[in-house]
């Protein structure tokens, strides 16, 4: 990841971003429990939960001099989708990707991981 990358002023996951770390993850874990989880967690972090709609797979949250939205969707029995979307008004503050990384690990050792991206991880 070079300088660049980390002066961008939104970052967005998805299934085929081409820096691994920002594709999706799918965990095995049903997404009522992973919003409840992650409100704490952003909590625990010092950070403000502003909203959650549970209906929508939705919670925004903010952070110092950043906002972010997490959006979770079950896709099937399984699996449950979890994206970022992450934007800062300022050019220079907090790595935007260096917060999804962040908790997309504490995700991964708090829920079985199924994929990342397109790509079955394997158990």
């Amino acid at each position: 990841m070079g300088l660049l990358d980390k002066l961008q002023t939104h970052i967005e996951t998805k299934d085929t971003h081409k820096n691994e770390m920002l594709q999706t993850r799918y965990y095995a874990a049903s997404s009522h429990a992973m919003l409840q989880w992650l409100e704490g967690k952003i909590q625990e972090n010092g950070q403000t939960v502003r909203r959650i709609d549970a209906n929508r797979g939705e919670l925004s949250f903010l952070g110092e001099g950043w906002d972010g939205l997490i959006t979770i969707v079950q896709v099937d029995g399984g699996r449950t989708a979890v994206d970022f979307t992450l934007n800062r008004e300022q050019r220079l503050g907090a790595d935007l990707s260096q917060i999804v990384s962040h908790y997309y690990e504490a995700l991964t050792q708090q829920f079985p991981l199924r994929a990342i991206g397109n790509k079955t991880v394997e158990r």
